[in-house]
C-alpha cells in the first residue's frame, strides 16, 4: 500500500485531517517557530524576564510605549473610553495617540494580563511579532513562487531577522506593519494574477490601522510591486487597466476601513510641530556630507558597507539598516546572471534597489519618504524595503540554481566582493573578515552544488548551517546595540508611590472632584501614565504643538520641537494654573514649605498637598484671554507675572525680578562674559583646555520663597548656594520655572553652572523672588468661584459653579476640536486661553457646566469605515455568485442536449468522471516531462520507491489515489501542492 493511499484512507478519520494540515504547512510552521525560537533564546540569554532581572524597555520604549501600554491597560480593564486620557499630559487625544502606538491587536490582548507581567507580554510580543515576519514571508514565497520546501524555511528568517528588526524591535509599534508586508505583497500578487481581492484588502488595512506611518511606506511599496508586476508580465495595455481598476478599488476600500482610525489621527496631526518641515529646495544628502556628486559617491560607499555581516544595526542614529544575511547579498547578485529570470525583472529588482539607496541619500527623497517631514532619530525608517527585495531576488536564485554554471557563480562571488571591499575603513576588521569567511563558504558550497559535486539536500544542509550562524549573530548584535535595562526601579520606588496613592484615593473617596498629582523630578516623561494618576507631565509624538508651547512659555520643562513638557517642582503659578493638589517626592526633598503641607510618607518618599490648590475649572478676568504665547520672549518668570495679572486683575507682578550683585564666572581673560540684554548673556571660552563656569550672586530682599530660570547653551546641571553652602543641583537640560526654595532676607543667594571645556554659547538666568503678599490676594480673589465636579470620566467633566460676576470661566483641560461645552444644557463657544488651554464665558449666577470630547474625524471615519465593510462584503458576495454560477455552469455542459445522458445525478458523476481523467491524464504527462529533466539536471525530488504490493481498489479510490499522486508530482518542488492563501 502505497504512502499516499494511506494518507487517503486516514483522511476518513478527523483526528489525521489535522496532521495532514499540519504536515502540509509543516515549512510554514518552521519559518515561524526558528526566528521566534531564535530571538526568544537571545532574549533570554540576555536575562529578560522571566529569565532574568532584564526589561527591553530602552529609549522611547522606557518614556512613552510602555507608559501608554498601561494607560491602554487600565482603560480596557476598568471600560473607560479611547477618546481622551487625562493620565497622559494634563490630557490628551488618546484616539490619535493610539493611532500611532497602541493600534497592534496583540495590544488589545492585554486586558486578559496581569500589570505585574505586562512587560514579559511586552518582550514575548516582540517575539512573537518576529515570528510572524517569518512566517508571512514564507506564505508570500509559497504562494508567489508555487514552491513549498525546505527553502522556505531558509529564506524567511533572513527577513524576519533582518538588521531593520534586530536594531529597531525596541520600537514595537511598527512591528506589526513590517511583519504584514509580505501578506500584502501576496495580495497583490493574488490581486494582479488572479483577481482575488480578500487577502490584499485585509492585509492592507489591518497594516495601516496597525500603525499608518509604516503603513504609508506600505502603500508606497505597493504602488512600486504594482508597476514592477506589469513590467515584468505586460500582456497588453486592456489587461494592464484592468489591473490597475482592481488594485485601485481595493486600495480605496482597505483605506476606508482604516478611516475609523486614519482620519481622527490626520486631523491631530495638523495640531504637532511636525507639519512645519518644509520641503528642502536645492539638492542635499544625509550620509556623505558636501552636496556633490563627491559626497554621494561617499554616501553610496558607506550604505553599502553596511550590508555586510556581523555589524550592529542601527538602533538610534547611524546608517540604513539593510543587511539581511551576506546569503542574501550573494545570491541576490547571483540572480542577476539567471537566464530563467526575465531581464526585466532582473532590471527592475536592480533599480528598486538603487531608489531605495538613492531615497536613504537624497533628503528630498528621505523628506517625502518619511510623510514629508524629517525625522527625529531613528533615520531611514522604509529600509526593510530593501531586505524585502534583496531576500526575494535570492529566492529566486535559489529556486533557479539548477540552471547556473561555476562562471555564474565567480562571477556573482566577485560581484559580492564590491561591499566587503568598500566597507574597509568605514567598517570594523573582525566583521570584514567574518564576511568573507562566509562569502567564502557560500561561494565553495554552490560552486559544489553547480558543479554536481554534491546534491541539492546536501547544499540545503550545508547552508542552512551558515545561515543559522548569520540569524544568531543578526539577534546578538541586535541586543547588544539597542541594550536592556533592570526592572528594579522601574517605577523609581513603585511600591512606595502605589501606597501613596492609594492613601490619595482613600482621602478622596467620598468626593468626586478631579486633580492633579505629580513627582518633584521625573523619571520617565510620562509618569502619570506609568504610575497609574492623573498628572502634568508628557511625551507624545502626537503631542499638541500649541499646548507645548504653553506649558514651555509658564515655566514647564517644555519643547515644542520634541513633543514634550514635563512638570518638575515649580512655583506656585505654576501649580495654581495646572490644577496640581498632590506632590510626591521620591527622594523625600521638595523646596516649597510655604505651600506644600507634608500629609504621608512611605520609606523615604514623601506626600505633600497644595494648600494654594484650584480646582480644574475657575472663574477668571476676562482679561486673561490677552495673554499671548511670545516665541520670541524666553522668560517664563515675567510670563507668569503677566497671566497671573491678567487672570485676577491685580496690577502688582507676583515675581519681583532681582538684579544681578555680583559674577563669579572664571576669570574674564580665558572666559569672557557679557550682558546682551536684560538677563541674557553670551560667553565663549579663549583656551579650549579650559573647562569654565557660570555664577550668579543675588541678594533676598526679605524673606520668602525664590525661583529661578536658567536657559544656559549645553549646561546639564545648575547648582542653587546660599550663602556659599550648596542647597542641591537641579536639572536645567531643558529649562524651566524651578523652586528654589524658602530663605531669610540678607541671604546671598548663587547660581552656579559648571560647562565643558572650551564652552560657548549663551545663557538666560532669571533670578525672581516671589511675593507672597500678592499671590495670596490672587488666590483668593480666583478661589471664590470655582468648578464642583459632580462626574467625570476619561473623556467629560461634569459640575456646578457659582458665578458672582460674568467672567471668564477658565480650565486647565488642553484644547483642541473635539471638545464641545455646554451650559445649563445649552452649548457655548470654547474661546481657549493662550490658543492652548478650553476657557468660555459665564455669566452671573448658579450653572450646571458639561464638557465633553470626541476627537475631531471620529464620526466621518465611522461612517467612510463602515461604507468600506459594506463594499467589502459586498464584493464577497459578488465573487461567491459569481463562482456559483461558474459551477453551475460546468454542471450544465453534462446535460442532455450536450451530452445525450439524462440530466441527472449519475450522469452528473459520470461526466465528472471523465473529466478528471482527462486531466489526469495531463497531470501524468507533465509530470513525466518534469522528471526527466529533473534526472537531466541531478536534482529529482521523487518520493521514495514502493515495494509494497499493490492492493485492488475500487475503480472510484483507484482515480483518488491517481488524482492525489498527479496533484502531488505536479510539482515536484512544491509539496502539499496546495496554496491555503485567501483570496
Amino acid at each position: 500500500m502505497t504512502a499516499t493511499s494511506k494518507r487517503s484512507d486516514l483522511r476518513k478519520f478527523s483526528g489525521q485531517k489535522k496532521e495532514s494540515f499540519l504536515h502540509r504547512h509543516k515549512y510554514l510552521l518552521w519559518s515561524f517557530l526558528i526566528p521566534f525560537l531564535i530571538m526568544g533564546v537571545a532574549f533570554a540569554v540576555a536575562g529578560i524576564a522571566p529569565f532574568g532581572n532584564k526589561q527591553i524597555l530602552v529609549v522611547d520604549l522606557w518614556h512613552q510605549y510602555y507608559p501608554f501600554l498601561v494607560s491602554l491597560q487600565n482603560k480596557l480593564q476598568s471600560g473607560g473610553s479611547l477618546f481622551w486620557t487625562w493620565d497622559v499630559g494634563m490630557g490628551v487625544n488618546f484616539f490619535a495617540l493610539m493611532s500611532y502606538y497602541l493600534a497592534s491587536p496583540l495590544n488589545f490582548l492585554t486586558v486578559f494580563i496581569p500589570q505585574s507581567i505586562l512587560t514579559e507580554f511586552l518582550a514575548f510580543s516582540v517575539v512573537f511579532k518576529i515570528g510572524i515576519a517569518g512566517l508571512s514571508f514564507a506564505i508570500f514565497l509559497r504562494y508567489t513562487f508555487k514552491i513549498n520546501n525546505w527553502s522556505l524555511v531558509m529564506f524567511s528568517p533572513m527577513y524576519a531577522l533582518c538588521s531593520f528588526l534586530m536594531g529597531y524591535y525596541w520600537n514595537v509599534i511598527w512591528l506589526d506593519t513590517v511583519a504584514i508586508l509580505p501578506l500584502v505583497v501576496t495580495g497583490t500578487v493574488a490581486l494582479m494574477r488572479e483577481g482575488k481581492f480578500k487577502l490584499y484588502i485585509v492585509s492592507l488595512a489591518l497594516s495601516v490601522l496597525a500603525n499608518y506611518y509604516i503603513g504609508l511606506f506600505t502603500c508606497i511599496f505597493v504602488l512600486l510591486c504594482y508597476i514592477g508586476y506589469n513590467i515584468c508580465m505586460w500582456d497588453g495595455f486592456k489587461k494592464f487597466m484592468k489591473r490597475f481598476g482592481r488594485i485601485a478599488l481595493s486600495t480605496l476600500v482597505a483605506l476606508a476601513i482604516t478611516a475609523i482610525l486614519t482620519l481622527p489621527a490626520f486631523f491631530a496631526l495638523q495640531n504637532t510641530y511636525s507639519t512645519t518641515s518644509t520641503f528642502p529646495k536645492t539638492y542635499a544628502i544625509n550620509i556623505g556630507g558636501s552636496n556633490d556628486l563627491e559626497g554621494t559617491l561617499i554616501a553610496i560607499q558607506k550604505v553599502i558597507s553596511n550590508s555586510i555581516a556581523f555589524v550592529e544595526p542601527t538602533s538610534k542614529e547611524g546608517l540604513p539598516n539593510i543587511y539581511c544575511t551576506y546569503a542574501a547579498m550573494f545570491l541576490g547578485l547571483l540572480s542577476l546572471l539567471s537566464g530563467k529570470i526575465k531581464k526585466r525583472e532582473k532590471v527592475f529588482n536592480v533599480f528598486m534597489l538603487v531608489f531605495f539607496i538613492m531615497s536613504f541619500i537624497i533628503r528630498q527623497l528621505d523628506y517625502i519618504w518619511h510623510g514629508f517631514h524629517f525625522t527625529n532619530m531613528l533615520p531611514y525608517r522604509f529600509s526593510f524595503l530593501f531586505s524585502f527585495v534583496l531576500v526575494t531576488m535570492a529566492f529566486r536564485a535559489y529556486s533557479h540554481m539548477a540552471f547556473f554554471n561555476k562562471w555564474d557563480v565567480m562571477l556573482a562571488g566577485i560581484l559580492s566582493l564590491i561591499p566587503i571591499i568598500l566597507a574597509i575603513g568605514l567598517q570594523e576588521t573582525l566583521p570584514i573578515v567574518l564576511t568573507v569567511v562566509i562569502l567564502a563558504a557560500l561561494f565553495i558550497i554552490v560552486y559544489l552544488f553547480t558543479t554536481r559535486k554534491i546534491s541539492r539536500k546536501t547544499m540545503n544542509g550545508m547552508l542552512s548551517i551558515f545561515l543559522v550562524v548569520e540569524f544568531i549573530a543578526s539577534a546578538a548584535l541586535g541586543i547588544n546595540a539597542v541594550g536592556v535595562t533592570t526592572k528594579d526601579g522601574y517605577p523609581r520606588e513603585g511600591e512606595n508611590v502605589s501606597k501613596l496613592l492609594n492613601q490619595i484615593e482613600e482621602k478622596e473617596s467620598g468626593t468626586n472632584e478631579f486633580f492633579r498629582t505629580e513627582m518633584t523630578t521625573t523619571q520617565t516623561l510620562n509618569d502619570g501614565a506609568l504610575n497609574g494618576y492623573n498628572g502634568i507631565s508628557l511625551f507624545d509624538s502626537m503631542a499638541n504643538v500649541s499646548i507645548s508651547s504653553f506649558a514651555e512659555n509658564t515655566g514647564l520643562t517644555g519643547r515644542k520641537s520634541g513633543n514634550r513638557y514635563s512638570y518638575r517642582e515649580s512655583s506656585p503659578v505654576t501649580n495654581l494654573l495646572f490644577n496640581l493638589k498632590y506632590l510626591i517626592a521620591r527622594d523625600g526633598k521638595y523646596n516649597n514649605t510655604l505651600y506644600m503641607e507634608e500629609i504621608a510618607q512611605e520609606g523615604n518618599v514623601k506626600l505633600m498637598e497644595n494648600t494654594a490648590y484650584l480646582p480644574i475649572g475657575f472663574m477668571a478676568n476676562e482679561d486673561m484671554l490677552k495673554y499671548e504665547v511670545d516665541k520670541t520672549v524666553d522668560n517664563p518668570i515675567e510670563n507668569q507675572n503677566e497671566i497671573f495679572s491678567y487672570a485676577t486683575g491685580i496690577d502688582e507682578d507676583v515675581f519681583t525680578i532681582l538684579n544681578v550683585v555680583s559674577q563669579g564666572h572664571t576669570d574674564y581673560a580665558v572666559f569672557p562674559v557679557n550682558k546682551t540684554s536684560d538677563y541674557k548673556y553670551s560667553f565663549s571660552t579663549n583656551n579650549s583646555a579650559v573647562a569654565p563656569h557660570l555664577k550668579y550672586n543675588y541678594e533676598m530682599p526679605e524673606d520668602g520663597m525664590v525661583c529661578f530660570y536658567a536657559n544656559i547653551t549645553n549646561a546639564d546641571s545648575l547648582t542653587l548656594y546660599v550663602n556659599d553652602e550648596s542647597q542641591g543641583s537641579f536639572d536645567i537640560s531643558k529649562a524651566y520655572v524651578a523652586c528654589g526654595g524658602v530663605f531669610n532676607k540678607g541671604d546671598k543667594i548663587s547660581l552656579y553652572v559648571d560647562l565643558d571645556e572650551g564652552a560657548s554659547g549663551t545663557a538666560t538666568v532669571v533670578c525672581g523672588y516671589f511675593n507672597r503678599d500678592v499671590f495670596d490676594e490672587g488666590y483668593e480673589i480666583l478661589s471664590q468661584n470655582t468648578l464642583e465636579t459632580t462626574a467625570y470620566t476619561d473623556s467629560s467633566i461634569e459640575g456646578t459653579i457659582t458665578v458672582d460676576e460674568d467672567g471668564l470661566f477658565y480650565t486647565s483641560i488642553p484644547y483642541e476640536e473635539g471638545w464641545r461645552a455646554w451650559v445649563d444644557g445649552e452649548e457655548v463657544e470654547i474661546t481657549p486661553v493662550g490658543n492652548a488651554m478650553l476657557a468660555f464665558s459665564l455669566s452671573e449666577g448658579t450653572h450646571t457646566v458639561k464638557m465633553s470630547f470626541i476627537p475631531k474625524g471620529f464620526w466621518p471615519g465611522l461612517l467612510i469605515f463602515i461604507g468600506g465593510v459594506a463594499v467589502f462584503i459586498i464584493m464577497c458576495l459578488v465573487a461567491w455568485i459569481t463562482g456559483r454560477k461558474r459551477d453551475k455552469g460546468l454542471y450544465k455542459t453534462f446535460n442532455d442536449e450536450q451530452t445525450g445522458y439524462p440530466d441527472d445525478e449519475q450522469a452528473l458523476i459520470e461526466a465528472q468522471e471523465r473529466e478528471e481523467r482527462k486531466r489526469l491524464e495531463e497531470l501524468e504527462r507533465k509530470r513525466k516531462e518534469r522528471e526527466e529533466r529533473m534526472l537531466q539536471e541531478g536534482e529529482y525530488y521523487g518520493g521514495e520507491e514502493n515495494t509494497e504490493p499493490a492492493e485492488e481498489l475500487s475503480e472510484t479510490t483507484k482515480r483518488v489515489l491517481e488524482y492525489e499522486e498527479m496533484q502531488a508530482a505536479e510539482d515536484s518542488k512544491t509539496e502539499g501542492g496546495q496554496d491555503s492563501i485567501p483570496e
